[in-house]
């Protein structure tokens, strides 16, 4: 498609009156430097806003960068996506980020700029009303050993509870989006999502006083919405400990059954299809698969160069 538009483009940080103005039309749209180590720009044709985009380095992940963009829709299939894209790529080197839905008109984009999944994610939704899902709180139950314990994290030190999120966090990616130092994402993976959970409501497995196993209980829109929609995720904090299993599935019962007190119906969860214990254990539940989301990573550096090689 020809790109009579080129000419009339313009670039340019963003503003906070440009968020004022028109952060109605663009949900990436952030004033430039609202992070640190991120930009934000405006595409402007004839003087209106008509594209927004972000780029900037991912402190938890720093071998991909971040990318999001967004155009008017009246203003697409133009030219103005791919010329935002490469402006965008003045700011990075590196393999760039993203997520879509399958077959969306975002995924289309990204795909025909070379981006491949790194990981497809389901959202894996829980009937809590059905009585499969009560025989199996039950089942789990009679199956555990006197080894371990299942507490609220209300009941437990926020230290124990950080340094646990942190560990289960770092082998959870190791092996498809590897993270930085420990120290490094401390606290971000585990004192935020501590400080964003729901401390009643999300469990923990105990042996020997070491957190083994955890279930995390969030409000699905944000910690200040209302609790009408509920996120969980879990799995052990090591692994390769020999009752792995056996503790996750008892942390899931015990989120599942205080869900089910509280008069909830569904709970979602956003778990990865390689979590080795909490993929298999949620298989075994009814459950559906909703909203699945592809991660998907654009060439840069050596990738890009490789790529170009095709003919």
């Amino acid at each position: 498609m020809s790109d009579a538009s080129a000419t009339a483009r313009r670039f340019r940080p963003t503003t906070s009156e440009d968020v004022e103005r028109d952060g109605h039309r663009f949900d990436w749209l952030k004033p430039d430097g609202w992070r640190e180590g991120f930009r934000a720009l405006a595409l402007e044709v004839d003087g209106e806003v008509i594209g927004v985009g972000r780029i900037g380095t991912n402190p938890v992940h720093p071998r991909r960068d971040l990318v999001e963009l967004e155009i008017a829709p009246e203003h697409r299939r133009l030219g103005h996506g791919t010329a935002l894209l490469h402006e965008l790529r003045e700011y990075s080197s590196n393999p760039l980020s993203s997520k879509a839905e399958s077959g969306s008109e975002r995924d289309l984009f990204l795909r025909a700029h070379g981006a491949v999944t790194y990981l497809e994610v389901p959202l894996l939704r829980v009937d809590l009303t059905s009585e499969r899902t009560a025989r199996w709180i039950r089942t789990v139950r009679e199956l555990a050993d006197d080894g371990a314990r299942v507490l609220p994290w209300s009941e437990l030190p926020r230290e124990q509870l950080v340094d646990a999120l942190t560990d289960r966090y770092l082998w959870q990616h190791a092996s498809w989006s590897p993270t930085a130092p420990r120290d490094t994402i401390r606290p971000i993976v585990g004192e935020e999502f501590f400080e964003e959970s729901d401390l009643a409501g999300s469990w923990a497995v105990l042996r020997d006083g070491t957190i083994t196993a955890l279930a995390d209980l969030y409000s699905a829109d944000g910690a200040d919405a209302p609790a009408s929609r509920r996120e969980g995720a879990l799995e052990a904090v090591d692994a390769a400990a020999p009752h792995a299993r056996a503790d996750v599935a008892l942390c899931l019962a015990a989120l599942l059954d205080g869900l089910r007190a509280d008069g909830m119906t569904a709970l979602d969860f956003d778990n990865h299809p390689t979590d080795p214990h909490a993929a298999p254990l949620l298989a075994t539940l009814d459950r559906e698969e909703v909203d699945p989301v592809h991660l998907v990573e654009i060439p840069g550096g050596l990738t890009a160069t490789l790529r170009e090689l095709i003919p």
